[in-house]
């Protein structure tokens, strides 16, 4: 079997997944897939293929796990069915806290990525802002999404010289057992936690997500602020004043947070993706 002839194989009708399969297993671009046609494809590889896409089109396995990895703001992402798979929307996050960081200059940053899973975030921050910043903490409450993001960052950050802290962990709870680390130090904290309300996750995640993504990555509480409350309040007072906090969210429930912490945190949206999902950036009132 040559690559033109699977190609056009009436069998398999969900051509982008083919051919991003053909590309993966054949070490080719969709140019040379197109110009060398002809060329066979081995036995090993042929079942690979064939078993990607079943895996995909029939077991609703998302295209990322097959394949194992994800473009993330330009660079390759390690992922698996212990991580979420990186959305368009994060990379809004990474913008706005790139900006944030170099709208202060000269500072000396340490870095919480709360739920980081991948760890997409943050590396993709360091991959852009290399000399800000001393110390990260990545954190998951997931032994095995720590492990995934530590061997990114062991990939992508190889050379990097700040202190980088993997912790496995219930949000903050972490904090004060390292407040010698951050202590009188600006704090750059982001968290992209679960806020999908159960009911509207149930309502409107496509099949294959809610079969085979980790549904404790999306979904927390009837209202979906249900960890965030939890980090805010677990934050340690000597921390408060010196944190930026960066969030990712529905529009409604920006309001509430705000509401509900208007006494010490001030929200304000920074990005807005789509119609209704915001990066707030909360900093403190003082």
């Amino acid at each position: 079997m040559n690559i033109a002839n699977l190609l056009s194989n009436a069998q398999f009708s969900e051509k982008y997944i083919l051919q991003k399969l053909i590309m993966e297993y054949m070490k080719c671009t969709r140019e040379e897939m197109r110009t060398e046609g002809e060329k066979e494809i081995p036995q090993e590889l042929y079942d690979k293929i064939i078993r990607g896409y079943k895996l995909s089109t029939e077991d609703q396995m998302p295209l990322d796990y097959i394949l194992g990895h994800v473009t993330f703001f330009g660079n390759e992402f390690i992922v698996n069915e212990n991580t979420l798979v990186p959305r368009p929307e994060t990379e809004y996050m990474v913008q706005a806290v790139t900006e944030h960081i170099k709208e202060n200059k000269n500072q000396d940053i340490v870095v919480m990525d709360i739920g980081t899973g991948c760890g997409v975030l943050w590396t993709s921050v360091l991959l852009q802002n290399p000399d800000q910043i001393s110390t990260v903490f990545f954190t998951d409450i997931s032994q095995e999404a720590l492990k995934v993001a530590k061997e990114n960052t062991d990939r992508l950050l190889k050379g990097f010289q700040q202190e980088m802290i993997f912790i496995w962990t219930d949000l903050l709870a972490f904090a004060d057992n390292y407040k010698g680390t951050w202590q009188d130090k600006k704090i750059v904290l982001v968290a992209n936690l679960p806020y999908i309300p159960e009911q509207t996750f149930d309502e409107n995640s496509p099949a294959n997500v809610q079969k085979r993504e980790p549904k404790m990555a999306f979904v927390w509480g009837e209202d979906g602020l249900i960890y965030y409350r939890q980090m805010l309040d677990q934050m340690p007072e000597a921390m408060k004043k010196t944190v930026v906090c960066f969030f990712e969210m529905m529009t409604r429930q920006v309001e509430i947070l705000a509401k509900e912490y208007e006494k010490d945190r001030h929200f304000e949206e920074v990005k807005t993706f789509h119609f209704n999902i915001r990066i707030v950036k909360a900093t403190y009132k003082g």
